[in-house]
């Protein structure tokens, strides 16, 4: 009679489940194999974050600031000097400038205001800028403590109409993002 409750007289090896031992055997045989694909998952996850990372980096934004109106007038005259494409383009060159070759503390913390005590002529200057520009002015005004992100801006053209050496700034190719 224990034959056919069992279905014909043979009886499955434990009903279909693992013992103890071999449910052990089975999960430290895919243990491995789950950190293997947890790890190229992650490294996977990373490479897209880092990809999107750059390419936000790398793209144009448009941007206000107020800046004096001289430092408009040299980023004419620069433009017209050194065959740059527009006034956006002179200004990513300055701001690519002080964030890969220009001396922080010459340009951000010695003061050079020229308007200082007298009219200021500010004007508003919308300019395309890579979004790692921008960031660097931001992190620039925290770093340094300055009262602003225009006047961040105000600082670089400042230095580049008063201390900077032109055809250094404006001349010499540095950002990998925009090309010519």
């Amino acid at each position: 009679r224990e034959e056919s409750r069992s279905g014909g007289g043979q009886e499955a090896p434990n009903s279909g489940r693992e013992t103890e031992t071999e449910q052990e055997d089975m999960s430290d045989n895919y243990y491995p194999v789950a950190v293997a694909v947890a790890g190229f998952a992650a490294l996977f996850l990373s490479e897209i974050q880092a990809k999107k990372a750059k390419k936000a980096a790398s793209t144009l934004m448009k941007c206000t600031y107020q800046v004096e109106a001289g430092h408009i007038e040299h980023l004419e005259k620069v433009q017209k000097q050194f065959s740059i494409k527009d006034l956006d383009k002179a200004v990513r060159v300055a701001i690519q400038y002080a964030m890969s070759d220009g001396d922080a503390q010459t340009i951000f913390v010695k003061k050079r205001c020229n308007t200082c005590g007298g009219k200021k002529n500010k004007k508003t200057l919308s300019v395309s800028l890579y979004g790692a520009q921008k960031d660097f002015i931001e992190e620039t005004k925290t770093k340094y403590n300055v009262k602003s992100t225009d006047k961040v801006l105000r600082c670089i053209l400042e230095f580049a109409q008063r201390d900077g050496d032109s055809s250094v700034i404006f001349n010499t190719t540095r950002c990998r993002m925009c090309g010519p």
